[in-house]
């Protein structure tokens, strides 16, 4: 029996499902280490503008609900790192492009909340990351860089927050001036524990496995 219903998208050449695995069982003895934070990082790029999503509204092509849209030209940048422990999220909304400058800058952040501890970033394989800039600072930060494979967001949970911060900030939500946007999305964060039972269901250790197409 079929369904009508839309298509999933994922990586066009995903890590193999042995590899997959084999990432996730580092990730894990690395969350076992005493006296250590495990950090997901990743930027989320927040358009100023509405995604069109699916809601509730009265049947037949009259009774379709119409919202306006903004020209989506100016965004928030926003720096984040995950602590999947406790499904808290440190944070930097800025409007400068991401680049070894300013993911220094947050690296220094981080540090700054973790003063103690040992700190392992979670992170994917963008250019800012690698740079030479990026991984000595690092080091001097005390802070363990761990790269996932390519193509394999599924590994990094945060990208499971930033899906949840666009459904709750730009789908179907028309924010008209862009400050209002910036006020809101600050907002989110800063009251992220009124989310936190919705977070807990939706981030957790389970990993998902991405097949080969």
């Amino acid at each position: 029996m079929l369904s009508f219903k839309k298509t999933k998208l994922v990586p066009a050449n995903p890590p193999s499902e042995e590899k997959q695995q084999e990432v996730i069982e580092q990730i894990e003895e690395l969350s076992r280490r005493e006296n250590t934070i495990l950090l997901f990082f990743d930027p989320c790029h927040l358009q100023h503008n509405v995604v069109n999503a699916k809601r509730w509204q009265p049947k037949g092509r009259n009774g379709t609900i119409q919202i306006k849209t903004n020209t989506g030209r100016k965004r928030i940048n926003i720096l984040g790192a995950l602590n999947i422990n406790n499904i808290t999220t440190l944070t930097t909304l800025t409007e400068k492009r991401c680049n070894k400058e300013t993911v220094t800058e947050f690296f220094a952040k981080i540090r700054q909340h973790y003063p103690e501890n040992e700190i392992i970033l979670i992170l994917d394989n963008a250019p800012y990351n690698h740079a030479k800039y990026t991984t000595i600072f690092a080091e001097w930060y005390n802070i363990e860089l761990f790269f996932l494979p390519p193509y394999s967001p599924n590994l990094n949970l945060i990208e499971r927050l930033w899906k949840f911060t666009k459904k709750k900030l730009v789908h179907n939500t028309y924010h008209e001036k862009f400050q209002i946007f910036k006020q809101k999305t600050q907002e989110f964060f800063n009251n992220q524990k009124e989310y936190q039972s919705e977070l807990k269901e939706m981030i957790t250790k389970k990993f998902q496995i991405l097949h080969t197409v």
